[in-house]
């Protein structure tokens, strides 16, 4: 009787995928979600993914601060960052951010020496590229980012071994 007996269902599986709203949350607001139906374990984790949102704005504003100010003829040599250097002053600009008024800044400089030489050559000598602007220059707001968050994934990560 009919020649595609498969033809309906094929339409109407178009017609269902073409048509269907698409909904996506975020993994914390999928947390937050269950939070409110009171899963208490998500809701440790829509709170812990709520502090590390706010560590990364915060983290892109000092960026964005850092690379306002930076000083291209100390931190580049022909448009390659110098990492190494850069690593340690980072570091202290983003520590100092941290530290409350009154209190005392403490920094290893031992192990940041050996954090900037690993960071350094893992991006010049391993990877080959930098993060760059519109202009092909060092992006260092974006290298801010990446140096705070090396600190913390690897460098802190090696120095508790």
């Amino acid at each position: 009787m009919t020649k595609y007996p498969y033809k309906y269902f094929v339409l109407a599986l178009v017609w269902f995928l073409v048509y269907t709203p698409v909904k996506a949350d975020s993994l914390r607001e999928y947390h937050q979600r269950m939070c409110n139906d009171g899963k208490q374990e998500s809701c440790q984790k829509a709170e812990a993914m709520l502090q590390g949102e706010y560590l990364a704005e915060r983290i892109e504003k000092l960026g964005d601060q850092f690379a306002s100010t930076v000083d291209r003829l100390k931190r580049e040599e022909n448009n390659k960052p110098i990492l190494r250097n850069a690593y340690i002053d980072i570091l202290n600009d983003y520590f100092k951010s941290s530290v409350k008024k009154g209190q005392e800044q403490t920094s290893h400089n031992e192990t940041l020496t050996l954090c900037a030489e690993h960071f350094h050559d893992y991006w010049l000598n391993r990877k080959m590229w930098w993060p760059t602007d519109e202009d092909g220059k060092p992006d260092w707001a974006t290298i801010y980012y990446y140096i705070v968050d090396h600190y913390y994934g690897y460098c802190l990560a090696i120095i508790n071994l």
